[in-house]
């Protein structure tokens, strides 16, 4: 199946003003992070993976936003709210008119926060942000270039080689201190929207080094603050939430 690659970089000096910094602690030691995944989505062949993006970052630990409680008319399921989330931010996007493929990581934020899923966002401008926002916060939605060489992550393992081929919209789920898959280098979880046969049921890490360079590319990192309309979650599930490896 062609996938196609629509993320769209388009950095608005705006977002400076919001850094994650600015809501961490301190940076604290690493340590092992692995947020529990929604279900595993699949965008097939259409060119929505902000829309997506943003839905499996909603439906991920540790607040879950109940898709039923949005108090806006919009569908109820993961696949068509993402489709929703995806031709909604197209038409509040940096780009004219709406007859193209693609849209920002920024578009995608600000219709979430137009359904109160999202009481506030911020930017990480550094990997070294978007690790320390994964062990404090949560997940962080991506949106970055993606090379032929990514199309595939066999054995759970992402790599960044050859050609530049387009952009695409991704959620980072965990950080791993020593990945085995790196020869004990640290790296990042992705959890894709490419259904469960892309590499491990739809997940895979990539290195630290890699996502590093990615970011530098004009990468967008966003770091999202919920809001009530969320699954209270009880104290198992509390727990459950945050795996230490």
């Amino acid at each position: 199946m062609e996938r196609k690659l629509d993320w769209k970089p388009r950095f608005d000096e705006e977002s400076k003003n919001y850094p994650v910094r600015g809501i961490l602690k301190k940076r604290v030691p690493r340590k092992n992070v692995l947020w529990v995944a929604g279900p595993i989505l699949d965008q097939k062949a259409e060119g929505a993976c902000v829309g997506f993006g943003w839905t499996a970052e909603a439906l991920a630990t540790p607040f879950v936003v109940n898709l039923k409680t949005i108090p806006y008319k919009v569908p109820r399921t993961p696949q068509p709210f993402a489709r929703y989330v995806y031709s909604s931010a197209k038409t509040i996007d940096e780009y004219p008119g709406e007859d193209y493929e693609g849209t920002s990581v920024l578009a995608g934020a600000k219709v979430m926060q137009s359904l109160s899923t999202l009481a506030s966002y911020s930017w990480a401008f550094s990997v070294d942000d978007v690790i320390d926002a994964l062990i404090q916060k949560g997940p962080v939605v991506l949106g970055m270039n993606w090379y032929d060489g990514m199309y595939e992550a066999p054995n759970g393992v992402l790599s960044v080689s050859g050609d530049h081929v387009g952009g695409h919209c991704i959620l980072a789920i965990g950080y791993t201190v020593a990945s085995d898959k790196f020869g004990g280098k640290p790296s990042v979880t992705l959890q894709n929207s490419w259904g469960k046969k892309w590499g491990i049921q739809g997940i895979a890490e990539i290195s630290v080094d890699d996502l590093a360079r990615l970011i530098n590319e004009q990468g967008e990192a966003c770091v999202p603050s919920k809001t009530a309309y969320v699954k209270k979650l009880t104290i198992l599930d509390k727990i459950k939430s945050l795996f230490v490896r």
